[in-house]
């Protein structure tokens, strides 16, 4: 197959940035000694997600609003969004969205442009669920002293939901980055809750000392960091419904790989091409919606 003139442009760059490098230049950055890995990553072509060929369709706007929680001490947004053909209060079942790093809830319900896809699917069959995500702050929704996501999350943002209609009895959860880890704590911290637990590039660290080096505040101490390691309770999972979807490129993917590796079930780990980021999300979105779908449906 004859490369596209994008490929030959970025063949041409990498061939020129490498040899500007040197070859122990290049490996000194390929091993994050020097910066510049993902631009490397981006020239090699390992960003390079499949862009999936599933349909999508328009969706209508997300419900927004906001609560209060006492779980969070203060004024929590949150989206739902609402599958074509159906209104608030129509009882659909959820899939909990959540949301990574420095974003929030109407950004979680677009991740990976699920809503498109599962639009795109109904006509072929696929059961309606509603996305809902409440804005879980930057703390890892995992509980700390003065803030608790997770149970806001599950005390009081399912309850909202429950009062607006939707079906709180047949629950997913799906996360994207910090999402993602968000996703599997509360698979373990809940293990009879979720019909399926969907992690996308989940953020797992190796230590607490990886932990405070990317994000200080992450964790608060290393006995909390303990306590909500989710790779030292890997045998937890044991039983649960979990996928996890991975880039190889993606600076998760190492602890990512130990994790997989310490599950009863590694064939849950997916890891192919691509970096953390919303190519990557997308390319993996519509198998995960429509599992989502299956598990929700009945």
């Amino acid at each position: 197959m004859p490369l596209s003139r994008r490929a030959l442009l970025r063949t041409a760059g990498a061939a020129a940035a490498l040899t500007g490098l040197g070859a122990g230049g290049a490996a000194l950055v390929d091993a994050e000694v020097l910066p510049g890995k993902a631009t490397l990553d981006n020239l090699l072509g390992r960003c390079d997600a499949r862009a999936p060929d599933a349909p999508r369709a328009a969706v209508p706007a997300p419900v927004t609003g906001t609560f209060r929680s006492a779980a969070r001490r203060r004024e929590v947004g949150f989206a739902i969004a609402y599958p074509p053909g159906y209104a608030p209060g129509a009882p659909l079942p959820v899939c909990l969205a959540l949301h990574g790093y420095a974003s929030d809830a109407r950004a979680a319900v677009h991740a990976g442009a699920y809503p498109e896809f599962l639009a795109g699917a109904l006509p072929q069959g696929a059961a309606p669920f509603a996305l809902a995500a409440p804005d879980g702050g930057d703390g890892y929704w995992h509980p700390h002293a003065d803030d608790d996501p997770l149970g806001m999350l599950v005390d009081e943002f399912l309850p909202l939901l429950a009062g607006r209609g939707l079906r709180t009895d047949r629950v997913a959860v799906a996360g994207w980055s910090m999402g993602g880890y968000g996703a599997l704590l509360a698979a373990l911290t809940h293990p009879r809750r979720f019909r399926l637990v969907v992690a996308t590039s989940p953020a797992v660290f190796h230590s607490y000392g990886d932990a405070r080096r990317v994000n200080p505040g992450a964790f608060d101490s290393a006995d909390e960091w303990a306590r909500h390691d989710v790779t030292a309770r890997a045998r937890e999972f044991a039983g649960l419904p979990v996928r996890i979807a991975i880039g190889a490129a993606d600076p998760f993917a190492p602890a990512v790989r130990t994790l997989r590796d310490r599950l009863p079930d590694p064939g849950v780990v997916r890891i192919s091409t691509g970096c953390h980021d919303g190519d990557f999300w997308t390319s993996v979105a519509p198998g995960q919606v429509r599992a989502i779908s299956a598990a929700l449906a009945g």
